[in-house]
Formats: structure tokens, sequence, C-alpha cells
């Protein structure tokens, strides 16, 4: 089952019509950005041909016409075939919403595929916005709500007569044997009701009716019910801002909140030419759903219900919602039913993940892993870990870094995606020179990955800033939280620890926390302590108001701090050395308290990494392990290995890991944080209810 990370993450950017025609900007995981390309205009209005399948191909080679665009695709194409494609349409470019991109299909590639069909290429209309997403819902069973709107005199209308009865007996097949709930409204089906039914709280809302886009009026609308069962019709504007209060009402983190809208309806996914959020679809995306599914065009009811099954099946599976649209897709395809082109997903969500999936723990007391650990968390009386993998996403990531490192400067050897061996090549002659360098690239990536474009006055003002300096003055904090939908640092704040440890050179833990309303304090290792020098602490003491961040291998924005950044081989064997001899003098003493007295949690690492290597046998070997005499639960967590044989690999690590009293959780740093997130709103909300 392929799960959200397995795919590298694909952006391709439709901008406002310029004179050149649509400018076209591809992104290949958040910071790989190809020349600008031109969509020609003449491609509306879009006519249908002779079948979806050249229509595709068409679609298809429109888009990439442009040299460039041609170019940066097979680029893509070759480095990773899993991509999450995600269309953005410009808002001022709305009319291009009428063209039917879920035709897209590359005849070029062998064989021939269909990009909103296929699994390795999930695709949806991203649609961006200030407000948050959310996460995914952990808590099982997922309901449903059911609105069915039946009203009598639909014939009044030159509409067909919906069977209620039949229409939810099609979803109760569709979601027989998963973890569903389904709730249905009773009929008639008014607009008050839908709204009562929303306020107890559901993580689907399922439609099946009728819905009309007016290009006259630019007005879409549903057909529900009044009182009487008589035809009722509700405009897009009104649907969308009674969904807007509801989800204000309800914390974005909360595990009962609405995720997906559903809407088994005909015309509900047109948008107007003038609005990119006029249409139904896209403004209940800009009211706060987080996905959206529905439908371009007149439907058929085969396919309509085709679809349904498929999707909800496949999405109760993995939780990914553009993959199951992409499956549900392919579904109608091979049944041969018409209009597979149909159903369209508008979604907020970058990485697709509706609902989430629970990791599995590796201990022999699994079930107190999360109680011993949510109380440890509550007493302040946890460390988390911070290793380069809570960056996935936000920067690039240690082999990217390496390999353009090692082209820049000549690197003869072959593994030129490991970092290390690299930094350990360019420290030979530079170190300094290494240092800047590495800090100078991520420096210049956080405008890619915030989906920033410097302006020629940005290049001019931070052309000498530091990492940090650059992160402040973009408001990283608050930027972040519009491409991605549950940072890890933010809610890592959100738990309020009194000491956060990184390995990481970045300022992002420090500045998730000031946005929380604390004042973290910055600390580094004492690097060169002369003979005799006094042991120290930090004063004040690590508190919940003033955490205290420490990059256990520095950070950019003090010199003796970058001057000491751990990078190359040499580095962490003196800082093994260091760590090991030396910690007393080198760390705060109150720090050494803090890690004998408490828990650890490992996020980001792989038993492989440096850093992780260098923590357990250098810094926690005489805490930690079970000889020592001290019984310390630390709780870790690693991403899967990728090993031939995953679990005689699991089982070695755990061995392993055994003799620092580590227990492992598998799975994503995402995922454990978001599944931490999720378990500590539900501790607290039950500590309320003891109170």
């Amino acid at each position: 089952m392929l799960q959200s990370a397995t795919y590298a993450d694909l952006e391709i950017r439709i901008l406002e019509q310029q004179a050149g025609g649509y400018p076209v900007e591809i992104t290949f995981n958040g910071e790989q950005e190809f020349p600008r390309g031109f969509l020609s205009p003449d491609l509306l209005p879009w006519t249908p041909g002779a079948s979806p399948q050249a229509d595709g191909e068409r679609l298809f080679d429109r888009l990439f016409a442009d040299d460039a665009l041609k170019t940066a695709w097979a680029e893509v194409r070759g480095q990773q075939p899993q991509r999450r494609i995600r269309l953005r349409l410009d808002a001022a470019a709305p009319e291009l919403h009428a063209i039917p991109w879920e035709l897209l299909r590359d005849a070029h590639s062998a064989p021939a595929q269909d990009l909103a069909a296929s699994e390795a290429t999930p695709l949806s209309r991203y649609l961006a916005g200030k407000w948050q997403p959310g996460s995914p819902i952990f808590k099982r069973p997922v309901k449903i709500l059911v609105a069915i709107a039946s009203p009598e005199n639909l014939g009044e209308y030159n509409l067909e007569a919906i069977d209620p009865e039949a229409e939810l007996s099609l979803l109760e097949a569709a979601t027989e044997g998963l973890a569903v709930e389904l709730v249905r409204i009773s009929q008639p089906c008014t607009f008050s009701a839908l709204e009562e039914a929303l306020k107890l709280g559901c993580h689907i809302l399922h439609f099946v009716g009728h819905g009309q886009f007016s290009r006259r009026q630019n007005e879409a609308r549903l057909y529900l019910a009044d009182e009487e069962n008589q035809v009722a019709l509700v405009s897009q504007t009104e649907l969308a801002d009674m969904l807007a209060r509801q989800l204000a009402d309800v914390d974005a983190q909360r595990d009962d909140k609405l995720r997906l809208v559903f809407l088994a309806s005909c015309q509900t996914a047109t948008s107007s030419y003038a609005d990119a959020f006029r249409g139904i679809a896209p403004s209940l995306v800009n009211a706060g759903v987080p996905a959206v599914m529905a439908m371009q065009d007149l439907v058929p009811v085969n396919t309509a219900r085709e679809f349904s099954r498929t999707f909800y099946s496949r999405l109760l599976q993995h939780g990914l919602a553009d993959l199951a649209s992409n499956e549900a897709r392919s579904a109608l395809m091979t049944a041969k039913l018409p209009g597979a082109a149909i159903p369209v997903l508008f979604m907020r969500l970058r990485g697709g993940e509706l609902l989430g999936k629970r990791g599995r723990i590796s201990s022999n007391n699994a079930d107190v892993f999360w109680p011993f650990l949510l109380e440890k968390i509550d007493r302040g009386q946890c460390i988390p870990f911070l290793g380069p993998r809570v960056n996935a996403g936000l920067l690039p990531d240690s082999a990217t870094i390496a390999e353009r490192l090692a082209d820049k400067y000549g690197y003869p050897m072959a593994d030129q995606h490991n970092l290390v061996r690299v930094a350990q090549f360019m420290a030979l002659t530079d170190p300094a020179l290494l240092r800047d360098d590495y800090l100078r690239l991520l420096q210049r990536s956080l405008f890619s990955y915030l989906g920033l474009k410097p302006s020629q006055e940005d290049r001019r003002r931070f052309r000498n800033a530091g990492f940090t300096e650059t992160a402040e003055a973009l408001n990283w904090a608050e930027k972040v939280l519009d491409v991605e939908e549950n940072e890890i640092h933010h809610l890592l704040a959100n738990l309020e620890l009194p000491l956060y440890i990184t390995t990481n050179a970045d300022n992002f833990m420090v500045e998730a926390l000031k946005h929380h309303g604390l004042s973290p304090r910055r600390y580094g290792p004492r690097w060169q302590p002369q003979a005799g020098s006094p042991q120290y602490i930090l004063t004040p003491r690590p508190s919940q108001e003033h955490p205290v961040v420490f990059h256990l291998n520095g950070y950019d924005d003090d010199p003796e701090q970058q001057a000491h950044l751990v990078l190359s081989e040499d580095d962490y064997l003196a800082h093994f050395v260091r760590l090991s001899r030396d910690q007393e003098n080198i760390l705060p003493m109150n720090l050494l308290e803090a890690l004998s007295q408490y828990s650890y949690l490992f996020l980001g690492y792989q038993l492989e990494d440096w850093e992780f290597r260098v923590i357990l046998q250098g810094l926690l070997a005489s805490i930690a392990q079970t000889g020592g005499g001290k019984k310390v639960h630390v709780g870790v967590q690693l991403e899967d290995t990728g090993a031939p044989n995953t679990e005689k690999a699991m089982e070695y690590l755990q061995r392993y890991l055994n003799q620092f009293n580590i227990d492992i959780y598998w799975g994503t740093p995402q995922q454990f944080v978001t599944e931490l997130h999720t378990r500590w709103e539900e501790y607290l909300e039950e500590a309320d209810d003891d109170w």
C-alpha cells in the first residue's frame, strides 16, 4: 500500500494570462524550480474531441508544448516515477477551471499514463489559503453524514427523482466491512436539518442530490427541500457561509471535525469564469473544508455510483484523498463507464492525507506506551530530540545538499549523496567555506519551500543574511502554516515542554515556540572550555514559559556556534569524544540532570544517522543503558527501514535499542507527531472532565 511519504511532490502552477500566454511554473519537491514556460490561451474554450483518450493526449501536449515545460516534465518523470501532482490554478485565472484537467494523458511514457487515474500520480486541483486544514482523523469509526435531497417536485424542474433508500444502500455497500458509521439525515433534507446534523460532528459530509451552475446568473445552487419536501434552492454562498461558521466553532486539530465534502451531484464542480471560488466546490474549500470531491458536468448515475463505491473503499484503506480519487477514476475506466474525467478533487492538503493511520509500537509494554509518554509530557518530564527528517518538506534533505556541494566542488567519489563524506572532502580544504555554503543552501531554499518568489530587492537584502535572520524576516512561523497543514515544530510547541534538543542548525523550533506566545532561549555546547573551567548551568532553569532549545551540533546565529557546526566525519568523531569524555564541561549541568531524570523522544532519526549514533554512544550511553542502574523509559520514533526483510530488520533494531531502554514507534515523523497531538488533545480533555 502506497503511503503519502512514498511520493515526490510536484506542483504545476498556472498563473494569470500575460502577453505570451499563461505562465506555467513547475516546482519539484519544494525546492527544485524549473524555467518558466507558457500555455497558449487558444486552449480556451475547450472543445471535446472524438474520445476522452484522444482529448487527454491533446490536453497533455498543449500543456507541455513549451520546450522548457517539456524538458522539466521529462526530468521529473525520470527522477521519480511516483509523483503527487498538485495542479494549482491561480485565483486570477478562474477560466482555467473549465478545462477537464482530469483527462491528462502522457502518451510519451512507456506505457502511456492517465495522470488522474494512476496510483503513481495522485492528482488534485490545489487551492491555497490562509486557514489551517487541521490534522488527519485517527478516530474510528469514521463518521459519514449522509444527506440525500429528494424533494417531491423535482420533475417540475426537469430533474430526475432520487430514491433515498437506493442511494443509502449503495453507500452502505461501498463501506461494508470498513470502520465507518453512517449517520442519515431523515427526509425532508432541509438546509436547517443539515446544519443541525453538522453541529453534532462528522468527518465526511456525503451529499446526494441535484446541483446547477447558471452562467447567466453566475451562481451555483443545490436543490434541497423545505419542510413540505418541496424544492428549496440553496446558493453556494449560503452553503459556504454555513460550513465556515461550523468549522470556525471547532478547533482545527480536533478529531471530530469535517474533513471532506463529497458532492454526488451534477455540476457542483463547475466554476465561474469570473471568480476562481465561484462554484460550490471551490467555495467550500475557501470556506475551510480541507477537501471537496465534486462533479464538473452532468454525471451518469452508474458512473457516480461506481466512483463513490471505489473512492470510499480505498480512502478507508489508506486515508489519502488524491490517491483514492485516482483509484476510483481508474475503476471507471476499467469498467468502461462514461465520464471518468467528471469527478474533480479540490484540496487544500499538500500531502492528501484525510484519515490518519496509527503507527506500530515495538515494545514489551505497548499497552502503556502512550499513557506513560502522555503522563511524562504533562509533567514536563519529556525531552524531544529533533533529527534531520523532521524538516522533510521544509528544507532540502541531506542527500540533495550533498549532491549540490559535490557538484560545485568536484567531489570525486561515487557517494555524492552522502553529506558527511562530501563535507569531509570540503573540510580538508576550507572548513569555514563548508559551513558557509551549507547554511547558504538552507537559507536560499527557505523562499521556495515557503512558496515565495524572491524579488531583486529580496536578493540584495538577503544576499549576505544568515539563515536565522532570513527565517525571522520572512515570518517563517506564520508562513509555514500556509504550506504545511500539520507542521511538526508547531505541534511540538503546543506541548509546551521546558526543554527541546535538536541536532539541526535551523531555528524552526525557536520560531514555533515564539508563535505560541512563549519566550524560548537558544543555546549550544561550550565548545572550547579552558582547563579548570567551572561547570555551568542554564539560568533561569528551562520552564514552560521560558523553554530552552539546545542545539547539540551548533547553529548559525552565533559566531562560535557556527564555527563548530558538526557536518563532516571528523566533526562527528571529535564531537563523540567531547560528549563521552567532557560532557560535564561542555554541557550545562541542569541539562545533564534533566537527561538523567526525564524520558526522551527521538524524532526524525534513523539508526545509521551519524547524529543518532553520536547521541546514543556519546551522550546517553552512561545514562540510558540498562546496566547503568537507571531505568529510563525512552520513546523513540524511527522511519521504516526499507529493508528486504522488514520484520527481521525491526527485530534487530529493537534488540539493539533495548540496551538503551528504547521503545520504537514505526512510522514517519509526521505520522508520529500527528498521532501524538491527537492523543494529547484527548488526554487534556479527559483531564478537564476529571477535574
